[in-house]
């Protein structure tokens, strides 16, 4: 796809910059302040209540802003060239612009018609809402500019790995700051550091909370929770590159190459359908969800002017794969663990976010295929999954079959564990939340010790790739163990459903497997030594859970210090973009010589 034009021509013969060009540059500096002041207004908006004078001063702000961003917007029109040129590929920034001019001219009146029809809306309500919904317009129209003439990653050499690491830093620090507003929180002190913990835990879709989420956050805090668990469920990058896909008139051919490594697609010709693929199905879902939980729910207790809100934050938590709730003890609070069908739900809502946007892909493609072959059976070829989603979809089923009847065994058979339910239904939930959801429906800390094992093995695998589960995936777990048949069995290739897979996968996949055994010893040992007077075994449990993104916790989160709190932050952050991939990001790929070294032989067992 071609990328419309740039707003500043280019510079005359030997590269010396028009007066036109100078000005356009001073416009983008300007228009950028303008955005900065939204932001900032927008935050002040969302986190601190004002009074009558400060909402005085505020709206004084933004209409400034606002009045400022339509002069620069007129005179980037009157410096163009080809007006109508301008207009025709820059026409949603034209019409958002239009947009942004009629609110600094009828914002008074604006607001006098929203109260007439909503009466119920105090003025100072609505005052704020007409500006936050302006600095949200000039924030979009800043935006979609700076997405169309995006050259930060392409101008620096920045690997694809460390745009992705960078990219969840800034949702963490965003997400910590609003944490931090008053509007945020109750009345019970949040620390900075629990801020950033949870911040962390939410934008990496982890689960663990060092506080009482429903007693120190308000509702407008849970809200902030629940957008950081939805960007970081899909991807800080996802996104981005979704909006300028499909409004700032396409990406770049070095972006399209990394979105093809992010979400699993060979076809560049295919990234825009991937991408309103994965968004479109992921809010459907979601919202499907939440519809089926609020009427799960119906006569739970819950008060129903909170049930709406339950319900869609708990769809997205579950789809997501992060484990938050709004309630103090989890999924086994009283009002909801007797309920199947609600539990059930999320288990469904658990597995689909689990398997992977390419496995969800290949399956709607296929099974539409098999309606299109029913209908014209002659006109169209016999449908199949792809070995990937064949892989995928076996390995799933053989963990969450495995899992169950091994807590099963471990926790009711051999024990007395408790039931949330029948023991099936608890053996089966236990076995879908480990990887990676993180909601408990009994008291984890109260587990068997046998079954906590179990879990451990269960969070370490984790979810599939390119989907909102961490962990090291279900296709390394497949690979290393076709890999280790086919040592076993002598066979000469790895093989999988009548498939050759290459060597490297498998070197790929040891890497995987390796690191990340290393980098949770590593945490390990570090929460121990940070705190030797607490179970080493919790703690052990504890840093799989982190560096697998589960959020499962034998109760120690939160008894940790400062220090180990910052370990776990860095745990998630590097299990949510993976061990392998961050290793990448910060050590240089060399290049292969051209020779190769004399063989020799190792003695081995």
């Amino acid at each position: 796809m071609n990328r419309p034009p740039s707003d500043a021509p280019r510079a005359a013969v030997g590269n010396s910059p028009t007066p036109r060009t100078r000005l356009l540059a001073v416009l983008d500096g300007f228009s950028l302040t303008c955005g900065l002041v939204a932001l900032a207004a927008l935050v002040i908006l969302i986190g601190w209540p004002l009074d009558a004078l400060g909402q005085v001063r505020l709206r004084s702000l933004c209409t400034l802003a606002l009045m400022a961003f339509v002069v620069q917007e007129a005179l980037r029109l009157l410096l163009q060239a080809d007006k109508r040129a301008y207009l025709r590929t820059r026409y949603l920034e034209v019409a958002l612009a239009v947009l942004v001019a009629f609110e600094v001219a009828a914002g008074t009146s604006i607001v006098a018609w929203l109260g007439k029809y909503a009466p119920g809306l105090p003025g100072s309500n609505l005052t704020l809402l007409y500006l936050a919904a302006s600095q949200l317009t000039l924030i979009a129209v800043v935006g979609l500019r700076m997405l169309r003439e995006n050259q930060l990653f392409a101008a620096r050499r920045l690997s694809p790995g460390m745009v992705f690491l960078l990219s969840f830093a800034l949702l963490i620090g965003i997400g910590t700051l609003l944490l931090k507003t008053p509007k945020a929180g109750t009345q019970v002190p949040l620390s900075w550091i629990d801020a950033l913990f949870t911040a962390t835990s939410a934008a990496c879709v982890t689960g663990l909370t060092s506080v009482d989420v429903p007693t120190t956050f308000s509702r407008h805090g849970q809200w902030i929770i629940l957008g950081l668990i939805q960007i970081g469920g899909l991807g800080v990058m996802t996104l981005t590159y979704f909006f300028a896909y499909f409004l700032a008139g396409g990406v770049s051919l070095r972006s399209r190459i990394a979105l093809r490594d992010l979400l699993s697609e060979e076809n560049l010709d295919h990234i825009g359908t991937v991408l309103g693929v994965v968004v479109g199905f992921t809010l459907l879902i979601e919202l499907a969800g939440a519809f089926l939980i609020h009427l799960s729910l119906r006569g739970s207790g819950l008060p129903p002017g909170e049930l709406v809100f339950f319900s869609l934050f708990h769809a997205i938590s579950a789809f997501c794969n992060a484990g938050f709730s709004t309630l103090s003890a989890g999924l086994a609070d009283a009002r909801v663990v007797d309920r199947t069908g609600f539990l059930s739900i999320v288990m469904i809502l658990i597995v689909v976010g689990g398997l992977g946007f390419p496995v969800l892909k290949n399956f709607w493609l296929v099974s539409y295929a098999h309606l299109t072959r029913w209908i014209r059976p002659a006109r169209t070829q016999k449908p199949r999954l792809s070995t990937n989603s064949r892989i995928v979809l076996t390995t799933n089923a053989v963990l969450i079959l495995g899992g169950a009847l091994t807590i099963g065994l471990t926790e009711f058979y051999f024990g007395y564990g408790q039931r949330a339910g029948s023991a099936v239904f608890t053996s089966v939930f236990h076995s879908i939340t480990a990887r990676t959801a993180g909601f408990n429906v009994t008291a984890t800390e109260n587990l068997l010790p046998a079954t906590a094992a179990v879990l451990m093995a269960l969070m370490f695998v984790g979810g599939s790739p390119s989907s909102t589960a961490g962990g090291i995936k279900t296709t390394t777990l497949a690979v290393a163990f076709l890999s280790l048949r086919r040592i076993v069995t002598g066979r000469a290739d790895i093989e999988a459903f009548g498939r050759r897979l290459e060597p490297q996968i498998a070197d790929r996949a040891l890497a995987i497997v390796l690191l990340s055994i290393a980098f949770i010893l590593l945490v390990t040992v570090l929460l121990c030594t940070l705190h030797p007077e607490l179970p080493p075994a919790n703690l052990a449990f504890e840093a799989v859970s982190a560096v697998s993104t589960v959020g499962l916790t034998r109760g120690v989160t939160l008894q940790l210090g400062p220090a180990a709190k910052v370990v776990l932050v860095v745990a998630m952050l590097v299990g949510r973009v993976g061990v392998l991939l961050c290793v990448f990001s910060f050590l240089p790929r060399r290049r292969a010589p051209g020779y190769r070294l004399p063989q020799t032989t190792v003695v081995l067992g």
